[in-house]
């Protein structure tokens, strides 16, 4: 019961997480300065302590599974890792749409919504098949 419950945990914070860089990306991509500082806070106290907890709930729950002699997972953590990553890149992204005028950001950051999706999708196939 316990493992089901943190597997519980774990899935509702990595949706507050993953939903939080989705709605950052899609923000970057249309930005409005009277949107970015709202989200910027929203990101601060929502979608990073939804991160953190995601990682802290899938450390538990592979002490408690005994995953970690488990070859798939060493693929998961370094998908995690990049995805952590490419949260950290928008949010460096999101202050600097709030500091420079909405026209001044680059729009390299276009890949960063569809990379992200991928590395979910990766991390969900490896979780689900277990290879």
């Amino acid at each position: 019961m316990l493992y089901e419950l943190t597997k519980a945990a774990h899935l509702v914070t990595l949706f507050v997480w993953i939903g939080g860089m989705v709605a950052v990306g899609l923000a970057l991509r249309y930005p409005s300065s009277n949107f970015l500082t709202p989200l910027k806070a929203y990101d601060r106290t929502v979608t990073t302590p939804a991160m953190i907890a995601a990682l802290l709930f899938g450390i538990l729950l592979g002490v408690q599974g005994g995953w970690f002699s488990s070859a798939w997972l060493g693929g998961k953590i370094v998908l995690v890792l990049a995805l952590s990553g490419l949260h950290g890149a928008l949010v460096g992204r999101l202050r600097r749409a709030i500091w420079e005028s909405p026209r001044d950001t680059k729009p390299g950051g276009r890949i960063f919504l569809p990379a992200g999706l991928v590395i979910l999708t990766l991390i969900v196939l490896l979780v689900t098949l277990k290879p």
